[in-house]
């Protein structure tokens, strides 16, 4: 989603909007791209990853590392203020999207701490950033919803889906982009191209 991302931020005329923010512990894939968003220490040695343009910020495990005393509310808004943090340290200008799973698998399958995901939405929604909703294991009703999002209330801009879309009966995936996407590529096609 990489591309798709910049070709929509360059449709906009946001060419310095390039940066992508994931979170330690994540899994996107193995390849240079999905490894580099990966937040696992595994995927990045030995291949000099991740990509200069990739950042990570903290996992929410809350178990693992919360504060003594800290409740999860006081660790979801620890955990958004680090983001916050880290975009303005970055110049939001600088940073397109946060990709996030509604539930980490390879990290652990760990839950989101409860408000997490309200109020990292609110952060990213306030410095124009693309949230993408990382599908993959969770969608298809894996959580007991038809995807991971309508679960934990998010509202994503782009969602990754894979495995369950076909039950592992062939390697399929897709990407859906929110009206509001599709609208702008779509405008800018023919100045652009196609991809």
């Amino acid at each position: 989603q990489v591309k798709l991302v910049w070709y929509y931020n360059n449709a906009l005329g946001r060419p310095d909007k390039k940066k992508f923010i994931a979170r330690s512990k994540s899994y996107h894939g193995s390849t240079l791209i999905s490894a580099s968003l990966s937040g696992l220490p595994a995927l990045h040695q030995k291949f000099d990853l991740p990509a200069p343009f990739v950042l990570h910020t903290d996992c929410p495990h809350y178990w693992r590392y919360h504060l003594p005393g800290e409740t999860e509310e006081e660790f979801s808004t620890r955990l958004a203020n680090n983001l916050e943090n880290l975009i303005i340290k970055e110049n939001p200008e600088t940073i397109a999207a946060f990709i996030a799973e509604p539930v980490m698998g390879a990290g652990g399958v760990i839950l989101p701490p409860a408000t997490y995901f309200e109020k990292i939405q609110a952060v990213v929604k306030k410095y124009d950033i693309l949230f993408i909703a990382d599908e993959v294991i969770c969608a298809f009703g894996r959580l007991g919803t038809m995807f991971g999002c309508d679960k934990y209330g998010i509202k994503p801009d782009l969602v990754s889906l894979a495995k369950a879309l076909s039950s592992a009966y062939m390697p399929i995936g897709a990407v859906l982009v929110s009206p509001e996407i599709n609208d702008v590529i779509y405008s800018q096609s023919n100045k652009l191209g196609w991809f």
